[in-house]
């Protein structure tokens, strides 16, 4: 099995439809679907059964609230040799998608980061500032707790070897710090390279209904992200400075 996508999903029926359907469209690729569900009701198990298609796998996850033990849930499934998280309101563009990402890996890539695309009603913006600042970011990967260059989990793709759990005592920087991991992992190990690949878009749908950014308030999150971070990376001095400054962007 070459990829792994893992699709955690939580009473999305529609956006799931979108992001499963943007994975079975793939032309000439080798994957699984493990979706990971922790929705209050049935009706993402049974659209899934109704499908009757063996390579998407479908798995209760007893939630508590926590969306990052949910993704940690699925990663888990994973059997790929390569692996994908893509949160429901995300999806592929194009059915070439995963025979181009298989192309890059093959050739020795230990992780390649794709562009995204963020859709916001009826309005699609690409993020040229992330464009900019990602070169640097694979120099510096500390920078990322400073401005996310690389966008949402489904941007990266990366060798099953590089697994990381997610931090489940994070929430406003969950993502930045697993790929902050995921990065600094690769220097231990076989995989030869980063590649970043403009080409390959990652749709992201913001402002929906149940979106977990919109829930949360920023400033009392990071907060309680920058304890448990400062504690983690107490001798990293890169990244505690990145924190500060991202404490003075938001002005608290």
């Amino acid at each position: 099995m070459k990829f792994s996508i893992v699709i955690p999903t939580y009473n999305q029926l529609e956006l799931l439809k979108r992001a499963l359907g943007s994975v079975m469209q793939q032309e000439h690729a080798d994957y699984e679907v493990i979706i990971t569900d922790d929705s209050t009701n049935d009706l993402i198990k049974h659209y899934v059964q109704s499908l009757g298609d063996a390579r998407i796998a479908w798995y209760r996850h007893q939630g508590n609230g926590n969306a990052a033990e949910n993704w940690n849930y699925g990663l888990q499934q994973a059997t790929g040799q390569y692996i994908i998280l893509m949160h429901h309101d995300e999806a592929m563009t194009g059915s070439d998608y995963l025979c181009r990402l298989q192309q890059q890996m093959a050739a020795g890539t230990g992780i390649a980061i794709s562009q995204v695309a963020v859709i916001t009603g009826s309005q699609k913006k690409s993020r040229r500032l992330s464009k900019l600042l990602l070169p640097l970011t694979l120099r510096w990967p500390a920078l990322l707790f400073l401005v996310n260059a690389i966008g949402p989990t489904a941007c990266l793709t990366f060798s099953r070897q590089l697994m990381q759990p997610f931090n489940t005592r994070l929430r406003w920087l969950v993502d930045v710090e697993w790929y902050y991991r995921l990065l600094r992992s690769r220097k231990g190990s076989s995989a030869q390279s980063i590649q970043s690949i403009p080409s390959l878009i990652i749709e992201s749908r913001h402002g929906h209904e149940g979106q977990i950014t919109g829930s949360l308030n920023i400033a009392d999150t990071f907060r309680s992200d920058k304890t448990e971070l400062m504690r983690l990376y107490r001798a990293n001095i890169p990244v505690r400075l990145m924190l500060l400054l991202y404490q003075w962007k938001l002005r608290l």
